[in-house]
């Protein structure tokens, strides 16, 4: 299938360089270059496209006001802002509107892994109503800032305690949930904690990461009026937290299995605000047939939560080990790997979790595979996993 995608630059040699250097893509790709945000509406109104990558600084009209305009009228269209980094500040700007950042200058190859990858995960969706859905997400941000911006300074080797508590004192929000979290009973300290920048030190730079993301993910006004977003909330958590520790030797892949776990169920909460009368079917739907939800999802979308939630993710440009267990948490078997991976990980730490749930509704159906278990060799370890999830579960909620 051809993607169909618009390069916007009021520079023409930028233009030019592009057309160059995606030559090679002539082929599968219908590409159209224009030098203004006023052209580009313009050949939307007579053609639509699958991708917009736009410039940022641009005269008359720049590319967030641009994206605004295309994420309204045409929201399933991929938006990607292509920026220097003198254009930092003015392109936060854009956060909003935008799916994906890309620095200036942009080698080809970046370009066309970040298009393919979009139009890959547009794929996991076929109906159209759930793609303008998501495309024209306000209160779910294109990618938490807060988290962003805290994950970006880890990485740097000179970041003190100061600068990670900085940061999340300028969010009351996320301020308030850390405080909360380092002085709750799960970690029967003491003493109150009442620094960010004690807390930071007592729970970890990772534990913070996780924190930050669920009350950014958790915490818009729209989603924390939803009903069952404390319950989600809970188990997403305690998921994360099971996730982690079934890669527990592994550093790199136990924090994104912990970031995918957190966010596996995060298309509910897209289909819970997005979508509610379509929910409310499929309410009707599970207790009518005693199915899980993502089954009954698929009879009424047509679609599921969890690839609703791998394309949101592939969107915000999280790694792809974390869009793939999401997009495939409920059926593993659909990815062809024989290893205990990240996806396992979150496959495993789901069930387990739902099971410990079962223990309140005895009639809730299970959600392991045993055909994958076997396969990633898991079978023979799930009664110590099965006896870590409970224990994980019963410190949560002393």
């Amino acid at each position: 299938m051809t993607t169909r995608i618009m390069f916007v630059d009021d520079e023409p040699n930028i233009l030019e360089g592009l057309r160059a250097r995606l030559h090679r893509q002539r082929r599968s790709w219908d590409m159209v270059f224009v030098g203004s945000g006023h052209e580009a509406l313009a050949h939307l109104e007579k053609s639509p496209v699958d991708v917009i990558v736009s410039d940022m600084r641009m005269p008359e009209m720049d590319g967030a006001t641009l994206l605004r305009h295309v994420q309204e009228k045409y929201p399933s269209v991929v938006r990607i802002v292509l920026s220097g980094h003198s254009d930092l500040e003015s392109s936060l700007r854009a956060v909003p509107v935008s799916h994906q950042f890309l620095g200036k200058p942009c080698e080809a190859g970046v370009i066309e892994d970040v298009v393919e990858r979009a139009r890959s995960l547009q794929r996991l969706v076929g109906d159209d109503s759930i793609k303008r859905a998501i495309g024209g997400i306000r209160d779910l941000p294109a990618l938490p800032r807060t988290y962003s911006r805290l994950v970006a300074t880890v990485h740097d080797e000179s970041t003190s305690l100061a600068d990670v508590a900085h940061i999340i004192n300028q969010d009351i929000a996320v301020c308030a949930k850390v405080l909360q979290l380092v002085n709750s009973a799960y970690f029967r300290i003491s003493r109150t904690i009442s620094k960010v920048e004690e807390a930071v030190a007592f729970l970890g730079l990772e534990t913070i990461k996780q924190v930050v993301l669920a009350s950014e993910v958790f915490g818009s006004a729209r989603v924390r009026a939803h009903p069952g977003t404390e319950l989600m909330e809970r188990h997403a958590m305690l998921v994360s937290n099971v996730a982690a520790h079934l890669l527990n030797q592994s550093k790199g892949p136990r924090e994104d299995a912990a970031v995918a776990g957190l966010l596996h169920d995060i298309g509910k909460l897209v289909l819970a605000v997005e979508l509610p009368a379509q929910m409310a079917q499929v309410d009707q739907e599970m207790r009518a047939e005693q199915c899980p939800a993502h089954v009954a999802e698929q009879r009424i979308l047509g679609v599921t939560h969890a690839e609703i939630g791998g394309y949101l993710l592939g969107l915000w440009g999280l790694p792809y080990p974390i869009i793939e267990a999401v997009a495939n948490h409920h059926h593993p078997t659909r990815v062809p790997t024989s290893s205990f991976g990240i996806l396992a990980a979150v496959h495993v730490a789901d069930g387990l979790v739902n099971e410990v749930d079962q223990d309140e509704d005895p009639s809730a159906p299970p959600l392991l595979d045993d055909q994958f278990l076997e396969r990633v060799g898991g079978t023979g370890q799930m009664p110590t996993w099965r006896a870590m999830a409970r224990r994980l579960a019963a410190d949560r909620s002393a």
